[in-house]
């Protein structure tokens, strides 16, 4: 069986970080501030990528039940130096 992966963002919303949400700024102008938003922050659409976006946060890709992450554990260095480069400025 195949898989993809997503990471996600859940939290308040404020408007100092609308540019980094998926939808970009201009769709959450009319959002206030303490809304709870969710984004995307990495995609992984192939197994392989799926598997190590979950090694680089240290998880297993089915560990389910460890799937609320610690932002401070992630391999930084890795994702950067992968597909998800683009990716990690919303993150960091």
């Amino acid at each position: 069986m195949g898989l993809n992966a997503q990471i996600i963002a859940i939290g308040p919303f404020s408007h100092a970080i609308a540019s980094c949400l998926e939808c970009g700024p201009d769709l959450y102008e009319n959002v206030e501030e303490g809304t709870t938003v969710v984004s995307n922050v990495f995609l992984a659409g192939t197994s392989s990528s799926s598997y190590f976006l979950a090694e680089c946060f240290g998880v297993g890709a089915w560990d389910v039940g460890k799937h609320e992450l610690n932002p401070e554990l992630a391999d930084i260095r890795a994702l950067l130096d992968s597909n998800f480069a683009d990716d990690v400025a919303k993150f960091t």
